[in-house]
């Protein structure tokens, strides 16, 4: 990782693991890093969230139909 955190949000999505937040033991972070098990290799998304969160829940959908 490129980060030190704790306590972040963790997930995967099409083979990759993404962290989300989290926190560096003084403040929560806004960074997202992924990490790809083919090139063994982590990375920060070009963009954070607007606001640093610990202990975020996290959830993925795809072709979500909603029922009636």
């Amino acid at each position: 990782m490129n980060m030190c955190r704790r306590n972040a949000g963790v997930c995967s999505v099409n083979g990759l693991l993404y962290v989300v937040g989290g926190d560096d033991g003084s403040c929560n972070l806004a960074s997202v890093e992924f990490y790809n098990p083919v090139t063994d290799k982590w990375a920060l998304l070009p963009t954070n969230m607007s606001t640093g969160r610990s202990y975020a829940g996290k959830a993925w959908a795809e072709h979500v139909q909603p029922s009636i």
